[in-house]
């Protein structure tokens, strides 16, 4: 069987999995949690669910696709379990999206290797996130991915349009932006990018963005995410310091308020900088400015969710065969730790036990925190045995 016929096959039969498991179980907190939002956006609308809770930071685009899936599941007396398998379609598909996209790269660029891509394909971490848990995350990282491979064949619209797309699932492709606005302006493309991005994020955000623009900006681009179960904050929560302790969302303390800040002023000023150093490489090493800005962000963040490790996953395969692989392992050891952990046991059925279980599935986490952090040390290390820059490490073959 030729290598492309194999990864088709291991998609379709990844994508058959995910789709019994959405029509079979529940899902994470998240379900449970959009069903909340989606009947509050339905009866009294939109804006009237920002200003009611500081609880629902998400785009007007995912408002509306609750609200959307609300109505067709049934409404108030609808099932949860057709609302549930209607919120995981979208990701699924975004990930054979995916696989399209890399399937498309590889034959117009010759990476990643074909073993890498059918992983992806098959990836035990998809398949939990995306067929499972209940977010939009996947539709992100496919959009993100699709910005990308646009600028491998200098199309400034096309990657300002999927990068506006990735914008109005998620807040966190902000952070990317420096990458993508430093790459175009390099080539004297700026204006068609910024031009398609910014007209479609303003497009998406635009109701919330003019009539409650504090409300927006406060709860959704501010939001911080969970803090104590990731990286320094579970370290500093482990530590035994009362001024660290317990795992927050909205109402941290002031020191952790602090330490979020510290992390914030960390990440961003290394994004900006990587993404001007990086600003002249080949188009096909966009994606190893990715995987390191991801890095960065991942090892430093302020705050976590389980679901965001399928966002830096395509990137990070285009970047690094090798490193890719490494963290899809330790990944899927510590996501299935996690979902098992919160849906008490197999067979998982609704994984709502999110709290209550931390400390059984915090501990896990360390270890893709840990391949993170170990390939930062790595891209140090490079820089320094050649004196090259880290920004300019060159991707692996």
């Amino acid at each position: 069987m030729k290598p492309r016929s194999l990864v088709l096959l291991l998609a379709f039969l990844s994508l058959a999995a995910k789709l019994y498991c959405a029509a079979t179980t529940v899902g994470a907190t998240d379900v449970g949690v959009f069903a909340i939002f989606a009947r509050s956006i339905h009866e009294g609308g939109l804006i009237e669910m920002y200003k009611s809770t500081q609880f629902f930071n998400h785009t007007p685009l995912v408002g509306w696709f609750l609200e959307a899936i609300y109505a067709l599941s049934g409404g108030r007396g609808g099932s949860i379990w057709v609302f549930a398998f209607l919120l995981r379609l979208p990701p699924i598909f975004a990930d054979m999206g995916a696989v399209l996209t890399l399937l498309w790269l590889r034959e117009k660029t010759g990476r990643p290797a074909w073993w890498a891509v059918a992983l992806f394909a098959a990836s035990p971490v998809a398949f939990m996130v995306s067929g499972y848990h209940g977010n939009v995350d996947s539709i992100m990282a496919m959009f993100v991915l699709m910005a990308a491979a646009a600028c491998t064949t200098e199309r400034a619209i096309l990657s300002g349009l999927a990068f506006g797309l990735s914008c109005n699932i998620k807040i966190v492709p902000l952070l990317l932006a420096p990458v993508f606005v430093f790459f175009w302006w390099k080539r004297g493309r700026l204006i068609p990018f910024g031009g398609a991005s910014a007209l479609c994020i303003l497009a998406g955000w635009s109701l919330p963005l003019f009539t409650i623009p504090t409300v927006f900006l406060k709860d959704v681009i501010a939001y911080g995410s969970v803090w104590g179960v990731w990286g320094i904050p579970y370290f500093l929560r482990m530590s035994g310091n009362p001024a660290f302790a317990g795992i927050q969302m909205f109402e941290p303390t002031h020191a952790q308020s602090v330490v979020m800040l510290g992390l914030k002023l960390i990440i961003i000023p290394s994004v900006i900088a990587i993404a001007w150093r990086r600003r002249g490489v080949e188009p096909i090493k966009i994606f190893q400015t990715l995987a390191v800005v991801w890095a960065i962000f991942f090892v430093f963040a302020p705050g976590f969710g389980a679901q965001y490790l399928v966002w830096l996953a395509p990137c990070f395969l285009m970047a690094s065969d090798r490193w890719y692989a490494a963290l899809t392992l330790s990944s899927s050891i510590a996501l299935f730790i996690f979902y098992n952990a919160i849906s008490n046991g197999m067979p998982w059925m609704m994984g709502f036990t999110l709290l209550s279980t931390a400390r059984v599935w915090t501990p896990w986490l360390v270890l893709p925190w840990a391949v993170l952090a170990a390939y930062l040390i790595y891209q140090t290390h490079q820089a320094r045995s050649s004196d090259t820059p880290i920004a300019q490490i060159p991707a692996d073959p």
